[in-house]
């Protein structure tokens, strides 16, 4: 009986762990040359990061504050593809190149904005999740534009403790 319990106590001592710290909303929009992410981070995250970044405790990020926070925070995120791998359906492919980043505080909240280049595939898809299910990235219907020629739909998976999107996007 000791043993069953001891088993018991330590599977749910590691479900119990594997859960999100960080959440984010996540708007996407699908252009004909780009794709422009946008990520705003829920109000704990965004003050502590804030606190570290806005060296000036001015409640907003200066030019070199961005950029200091591009290089010492964002692009630390590219080993785990920016949380966005892309697919031809078959492969999975992790995302290397970003652009155009910019931060923001507005209401409480980070907001991040960069783009990613369009993948060369006619149909595709965008898979947004966090492997060690540490950041949950939300993404809702209401959250994703796609402008014309181009075709989208999401589907996705919410649990308390694991969180996974894709958009699926057709020439």
């Amino acid at each position: 009986m000791f043993f069953r319990l001891l088993f018991y106590a330590c599977c749910f001592g590691t479900f119990v762990s594997a859960h999100p710290h960080v959440f984010i909303e996540t708007k996407v929009d699908v252009l004909p040359e780009k794709i422009i992410v946008t990520w705003s981070f829920d109000e704990m995250s965004s003050a502590m990061l804030m606190d570290d970044y806005d060296k000036n405790k001015n409640k907003k990020l200066d030019p070199d504050e961005v950029a200091f926070m591009e290089k010492d925070h964002f692009r630390t995120l590219e080993p785990y593809s920016y949380f966005i791998h892309m697919s031809d359906g078959k492969d999975e492919f992790d995302l290397k190149r970003v652009g155009e980043f910019s931060a923001l505080f507005d209401a409480k909240k980070l907001i991040y904005t960069f783009a990613i280049p369009k993948p060369k595939f006619k149909k595709y898809e965008l898979r947004f999740y966090d492997a060690e299910m540490y950041v949950a990235l939300i993404l809702k219907k209401e959250w994703l534009t796609c402008k014309e020629p181009m075709k989208c739909k999401i589907e996705g998976y919410d649990a308390d403790f694991y969180y996974a999107y894709k958009v699926m996007v057709q020439e």
